[in-house]
């Protein structure tokens, strides 16, 4: 179920799996071409989750901000979090802050791969940067938050940011976590990897903050270069009801100006992109209310 808080929350209450027993590449390669193919947020998060539960992961984490830029993460309210752990613990960790007190979260918002929670503040290069507050190493024991390892992304747009983290059940050492890593590593990625990619495209639509298909479509005709009066022609209405679909637009996004406008539908992939129907894929499950 998608439930809202200051940010677009999502939950999946974990589900039994079956302890993998053979990783095939036939298998392997048909997860990865569902979540490829997908146009739903629920089946891509649960087709990732129960990879990552199969291997031995308890919870999973995901967190992307489109508007951020390196350690600059953007406006809380634009936060994309899904999350096999329960909304009250997520939103403690969001709302506090304490995700910031990780230093395999920060050094995986900056570089590509797999962090093992072992890593220390120095070897990600941040011994003299962290604020680490007594009540989040208390709110991360308390909800055995302690061994697991954080995934970063290949920066593919100088705006937007994503972050994976699995944890591991409560009995597991992290050395048993960075065994699987070092033998998993790559497959662990790549299913990550496909997962970020799959959703990160997704038109965002966080609730009230939707743009109607009018909005959508003078937006991209100003980007196109139009006019206004080039827009009124072209869609068949007059140039006052194009303005007022620009400032609609504009009062949607929160932001100013119309050129404002664009850029920010655009990395919240509201403009340009193919809906459900026109890219092909029969859609099941709603992806704004898994």
């Amino acid at each position: 179920m998608l439930e809202q808080t200051s940010f677009t929350w999502s939950d999946m209450s974990p589900v039994a799996t079956k302890p993998l027993q053979t990783l095939t590449v036939e298998g392997l390669s048909a997860r990865l071409a569902q979540m490829l193919a997908s146009r739903d947020q629920a089946v891509i998060w649960k087709l990732a989750c129960d990879f990552f539960r199969s291997l031995g992961f308890e919870q999973v984490l995901y967190g992307y901000s489109p508007d951020s830029r390196g350690q600059k993460l953007g406006a809380p309210e634009d936060f994309l979090i899904l999350s096999t752990m329960p909304k009250a613990v997520i939103t403690e960790l969001v709302e506090q802050g304490y995700f910031r007190m990780s230093c395999t979260f920060h050094w995986a918002l900056e570089n590509t791969g797999i962090a093992s929670w072992s890593m220390s503040y120095e070897e990600a290069g941040l011994a003299d940067q962290m604020d680490i507050r007594p009540e989040g190493l208390d709110f991360f024991a308390r909800h055995d938050l302690v061994n697991g390892c954080c995934i970063g992304f290949p920066k593919e747009r100088t705006r937007g940011r994503g972050v994976m983290a699995l944890i591991a059940p409560a009995v597991v050492s992290q050395e048993e976590v960075d065994r699987l890593l070092a033998d998993l590593h790559d497959v662990i990625f790549s299913v990550a990897s496909v997962a970020h990619k799959s959703l990160s495209i997704l038109p965002y639509h966080e609730s009230g903050r939707r743009l109607s298909k009018r909005q959508r479509e003078v937006l991209e005709w100003v980007a196109d270069g139009k006019t206004s009066a080039d827009i009124a022609m072209i869609m068949g209405i007059t140039v006052s009801t194009v303005e007022k679909h620009l400032r609609l637009a504009r009062e949607t996004l929160g932001v100013e100006t119309t050129a404002h406008a664009i850029s920010k539908a655009a990395y919240l992939n509201q403009v340009f992109v193919a809906s459900p129907a026109e890219h092909g894929t029969m859609t099941t499950i709603s992806a704004w209310d898994a």
